[in-house]
């Protein structure tokens, strides 16, 4: 009996997650923004984080977008990085597309190798452009609008003192990334283009 109940906890336990993360951005509406438009609250950061790593159930990837002798679903955050340990602790224990999810620092350099979510963080080196590693590769781009930089395929923007979110469809589709109309749904903009 117990091998027979077993999905329908997980499936149990998703779904209140997912509850949970709703119910954290009606939240987050209710209470002012914090400060100028780039200072979040912990709050908010949580919400980004949460965001973050919800989204990949609801974006298909290529097949040649794992690779064999990786076996994790890898998040990278490039840049200065807004989460802390937030992000870390949202994915610990985690699974998405049957693989641990993992959270990876990537330096400047090493950009978008492996990753297949890059989150872009401000940075002040005039030479930062954290999205041309990730030309042509199917990897979810996503940054913050009022403070990281331009050109990532889902931005993280505040609406009426809420954590939203926009997406460029176009671009995701050029880099071989199928996202799913449900989250487009959710978005306060799209560019299909």
């Amino acid at each position: 009996m117990h091998d027979l109940t077993a999905p329908l906890c997980k499936r149990r336990t998703r779904r209140l997650r997912w509850a949970a993360l709703l119910a954290l951005s009606v939240l987050a509406g209710g209470a002012p923004a914090a400060g100028p438009t780039n200072s979040l609250s912990t709050l908010e950061r949580a919400i980004q984080a949460n965001f973050l790593f919800k989204f990949a159930p609801f974006v298909e990837w290529p097949p040649g977008a794992f690779s064999a002798t990786d076996r994790n679903f890898i998040i990278c955050v490039v840049g200065d990085d807004p989460f802390g340990t937030l992000l870390k602790d949202v994915v610990r224990g985690q699974k998405m597309v049957g693989r641990p999810v993992v959270v990876r620092r990537a330096g400047n350099e090493t950009g978008a190798a492996g990753c297949h979510i890059l989150f872009a963080g401000p940075s002040a080196d005039p030479g930062y452009a954290p999205f041309a590693t990730a030309d042509g590769q199917p990897v979810l781009t996503v940054a913050d609008k009022g403070a990281g930089p331009s050109g990532a395929m889902i931005e993280f923007v505040r609406q009426s003192g809420r954590v939203r979110f926009q997406i460029d469809d176009g671009t995701a589709r050029a880099h071989g990334l199928k996202i799913s109309s449900k989250l487009l749904g959710l978005a306060i903009a799209v560019d299909r283009k």
